[in-house]
């Protein structure tokens, strides 16, 4: 084998080993590029549920509060019969 061929038979092999690294890396990205997706979209997923869950607690807190406002039209005025009465010690309205 002459020196050319030897050297030609390096460069291919060369090249060779870079293109399965070129592969390899390729392969890596698109691996990375699904996982990335894949977090995307459990992060969407949660945010989703998060957001519903709030919706849920503020549906249960207005509808306590429009019970609650029913309700307390019902019931009489706690301070309507309260007169202030002046402090023993030094005649003040409470």
């Amino acid at each position: 084998m002459t020196r050319l061929e030897e050297q030609k038979q390096a460069v291919s092999q060369a090249l060779q080993d870079q293109d399965q690294r070129i592969s390899a890396i390729e392969t890596q990205i698109v691996t990375v590029a699904t996982s990335q997706k894949n977090v995307e979209e459990q992060l969407q997923q949660v945010k989703d549920q998060v957001k519903e869950m709030i919706r849920e607690e503020l549906r249960e807190f207005s509808a306590g509060e429009l019970s609650l406002t029913a309700a307390a039209s019902d019931l009489p005025d706690r301070h309507s019969g309260v007169v202030a009465k002046p402090y023993p010690y030094n005649e003040k309205t409470s």
